[in-house]
């Protein structure tokens, strides 16, 4: 029997949104949904500036306990916090999925721009537990499954997540695959077949018209294809920097 270490009420959430119609461009035939499942819920929405993305919470300090929750960390693209790298006083929030406040005065405290994945700290709620990092690398030909908030989607009930297979030139660094993508599911997480995070989203690589409608039906949504992200090298590199001495200082919200 295999034992899930996910909140009741998370899988209650699950159960209760209706994903059939919410889902931007459920119906659009571009995509292959998959199943919502509690590996979802370290997905969170991230702001940074006038723009925002998705991430995913990768790790989680229980020795770090503030108020109800943790000091973690968050995997993002680069691009999504790129104004608020550097900057005394960045602008970053994160939003959850358990319907509680999000965090705010987080900070990036590793990344790489060539690579376009960065590592944010934040405080996560306690009853939100971070996705596994995979030790290996995706292949071409591996199934996968893209997830992210592109379109305007909703946290709490309407991420997008569905499956793709790596494609070519997919790499030891990036990961590609025949699929679109829409702006705002930059940052989000490509996870293999054991739910592993083994990738993060950087978009595109070329923009078409891809037909599908705003909700007002006044303007169509934009997507970008293939499918870009990092591999797992680039994440577990930024990860390794975290056990640097100058890294374990304690940090304040």
């Amino acid at each position: 029997m295999v034992r899930l270490s996910f909140p009741l009420s998370l899988v209650i959430l699950f159960l209760l949104c209706n994903f059939s119609s919410a889902q931007v461009g459920k119906d659009s035939g571009l995509w292959e949904w998959t199943p919502l499942a509690p590996h979802h819920s370290a997905i969170v929405e991230v702001h940074s500036g006038e723009g925002s993305g998705t991430g995913v919470v990768i790790s989680i300090d229980k020795d770090k306990k503030i108020a109800n929750g943790y000091e973690g960390y968050v995997l993002t693209a680069w691009h999504v916090v790129q104004d608020d790298v550097d900057v005394k006083k960045p602008k970053i929030k994160v939003k959850f999925r358990n319907h509680k406040r999000g965090a705010k005065n987080c900070r990036v405290v590793e990344y790489d721009e060539h690579k376009d994945v960065a590592l944010v700290w934040v405080w996560v709620p306690e009853d939100i537990e971070a996705a596994p990092m995979a030790k290996d690398p995706i292949q071409s030909g591996d199934k996968l499954e893209f997830a992210g908030l592109g379109g305007g989607s909703k946290l709490d009930c309407c991420i997008r997540h569905f499956s793709a297979v790596a494609s070519s030139p997919s790499s030891l660094e990036k990961i590609f695959a025949d699929v679109p993508l829409l702006p705002g599911d930059s940052g989000g997480p490509v996870f293999n077949e054991k739910h592993e995070v083994v990738g993060i989203i950087s978009g595109g690589w070329f923009w078409w018209n891809s037909g599908l409608m705003t909700k007002d039906g006044n303007s169509s949504i934009r997507t970008t294809w293939p499918a870009r992200a990092s591999n797992v090298g680039p994440l577990k590199t930024l990860m390794a920097k975290l056990n640097e001495p100058e890294k374990t200082e304690t940090r304040k919200f």
